[in-house]
């Protein structure tokens, strides 16, 4: 039994030092960075809502976004490059977020969304406002030479 609890204790005093190390990272960041890393709620937002839904049978059935994971690449990205700097960087993050804005505004677009009519959700505004939020971040940081 003193072994069970000893593991136990071990594991919860790696989880508290993991938790500890985490937030001191993320203190240590700068303003930008953060938003960064805490736009990363909204893009979960963005793939986990439907982007639009539809009256059938008697109730409403959501349609997720088909480029919605790609999404969770950029996070990866966007989280990974707050320990790289530069105009490379900058060009990434600018580049693959125009890219899935544009590619979610296309899809809106060309009503590819469903052939049944739909009912915009707030899942789909998520999917507009993650990307912007990661572009203006992104050349604030750069504009900022937070380094």
């Amino acid at each position: 039994m003193d072994a069970l609890k000893e593991l136990l204790y071990s594991l919860g005093s790696f989880c508290a030092r993991m938790i500890k190390t985490s937030i001191d990272w993320f203190m240590d960041l700068s303003l930008l960075n953060k938003i960064i890393v805490i736009n990363t709620l909204t893009s979960f937002l963005a793939i986990t809502l439907p982007i639009a839904k539809y009256y059938i049978f008697e109730s409403w059935t959501g349609i997720n976004n088909p480029v919605a994971v790609y999404l969770i690449l950029i996070v990866a990205i966007m989280f990974g490059t707050i320990f790289f700097h530069g105009p490379l960087v900058l060009g990434a993050r600018v580049i693959i977020n125009i890219w899935y804005l544009i590619s979610v505004i296309a899809i809106y677009a060309t009503h590819s969304i469903s052939h049944a009519p739909y009912v915009l959700s707030a899942g789909f505004f998520f999917n507009l406002i993650a990307p912007v939020i990661y572009i203006a971040a992104a050349v604030m940081v750069y504009l900022e030479g937070d380094n």
